[in-house]
Parts: C-alpha cells; structure tokens; sequence
C-alpha cells in the first residue's frame, strides 16, 4: 500500500524524546495540571464504595465530568503549544489554551451533534427490529456496528485536532478541515499507531500502578490509617496519567508539525 504522505513516525518518536528531555521543567507542571489533576478530582469524586462493589450508578458525582473535562482539554491545548512553539512558558502556553476554549466548546458541540445525527439510523433500526422480532436484532447490531466504524475513522482523522487549534486561532469547522486535510492519506499508519500507542500505554501505566498500589498500601497500614493510602494511590495515578498522556501529546503535536511540513502547509501561530 503507498500512502500520500511520507513521514517517518520514529523521526517523530525520537524528536519527541528530545522534547521531554529538554523541556521538561516545562512539561512537567502543565502534564500535572492538565491531566493528573482532573485524574485525582475524579477519582475523589467516584463513590468508592459503589466502586468496589460493583454497583456504581450514575448520580451527582457525574457533575465533575465537566469541570475535569475542561481541565483536561485546556492541557491538551497548553501541552501541544508548548510542543509547537519554541521557547513558549507554561505562562504563555495556558494563555493560549484559555485564548481557544470558544473554538474547543466549538469542538465539542460538532462532537455532539455527530452523536446526534448517528443516533437517528440506530433508534430507526432498533424500531424495525421492535416490529419485526420484538427485540433487538440484525438490522440495529448492523447500523450500530457502522456507527463504531465511523466514529473509529473520525477520531483517526482528527487525531492532531489539538494541535491544529493550539497553533493558529481558527473556527472548530476550520480545524476540522485542517486535520482531515493532514491526516488524508495516511489513515491506516494512524489507525495502526493509535492502537499501539493505546496498548503501550495501558502496558506501560499497569506495570506503574501496581508496585505504587501496593506501596500505598503498605503506607496506609503502617500508620493505621487506610484513607491516606488510598489519595496516595489516587495522586500515584494522576502522575502516571500525566506522564503518559502529556507524552502522547507531545507525540502528537510533533507529528501534527510533520503532517503540515509533508504536506506543504504554511507554518504559522499567534
């Protein structure tokens, strides 16, 4: 198979390596911020007990989705600027994520909208299925299967969405055009890099939390007091969350800048 873009996902890799290593006085607090901060507060948030039985339910602890959401999504912001411009702070980089938040709410309603409008053939599907076998069936597992598809190969297409808003102010829909115009091409190499960047990850964050777990543990029952391993192993998660996903934006925004380099784009920012 060729592809219409040639980059080189190890270049990119390896100038990511370089990135951390040189910045990451700089990184480290905005990954912190960004991402293990939401991790914590959401983990406080969870009903521990409903949690560990098994039967957690949907309730007001739902509400800190929002505020962990858009704490998250201002990092993303904030990390791939930092990634994107030369001798940028973390000052300047979260002013730059506050500066996109319209364009990112933006995001996020087309986000829903998309939901919206695949939810029409799949509720018309289960309705035929209703009426025919009075359940669900082959004509809803179909549409719903065309659903995941589709939704797969948007977020492969959108993969350096955060990049292109965190490097130019522009509309949500010109974001979108901008990434699908970068990623055109090479969807497969995307496709294939997100799961096994997905699986490194999840390798990679298991082989760290559970000696940090046990440590916690061990803690806890040292001072007698259970409560105090458990933040510890919540704040141990919100480190190795950040360290993984601020990587893996760093990854990104790096890759974005190949993307536009490969494709001739004009490099530009604020």
């Amino acid at each position: 198979m060729t592809y219409r873009i040639k980059i080189s996902l190890g270049t990119v890799w390896e100038e990511t390596i370089g990135f951390v290593r040189a910045e990451a006085s700089l990184l480290l607090p905005l990954a912190l911020l960004g991402f293990g901060l939401p991790t914590v507060m959401m983990l406080l948030a969870v009903p521990m007990d409903e949690a560990s039985a098994g039967t957690l339910k949907p309730g007001p602890w739902m509400a800190w989705l929002l505020p962990c959401g858009l704490i998250s999504m201002l990092g993303s912001i904030a990390v791939s600027a930092l990634a994107l411009r030369p001798g940028v702070s973390v000052r300047e980089s979260i002013l730059v994520a506050i500066a996109r938040v319209p364009a990112a709410i933006g995001l996020l309603l087309l986000y829903v909208g998309v939901q919206v409008v695949l939810a029409v053939p799949l509720a018309l599907a289960t309705l035929i299925d209703m009426r025919v076998s009075g359940g669900a069936g082959p004509v809803a597992m179909m549409v719903n299967l065309a659903d995941v598809a589709l939704v797969i190969w948007l977020f492969v297409r959108i993969l350096p969405i955060w990049a292109v808003l965190a490097d130019r102010p522009q509309t949500p829909w010109a974001a979108v055009r901008t990434a699908f115009r970068l990623t055109r091409g090479c969807y497969a190499r995307l496709l294939a890099l997100r799961i096994v960047m997905g699986i490194a990850a999840i390798f990679a964050i298991l082989v760290l939390l559970i000696p940090i777990g046990a440590i916690s543990q061990l803690i806890g029952m040292a001072t007698h007091n259970p409560p105090l391993s458990i933040i510890l192993s919540f704040v141990a998660t919100g480190v190795v969350l950040a360290g993984v996903i601020g990587l893996w934006t760093v990854y990104v925004a790096r890759l974005y800048r190949a993307l536009e380099v490969a494709t001739d784009a004009p490099n530009s920012g604020i």
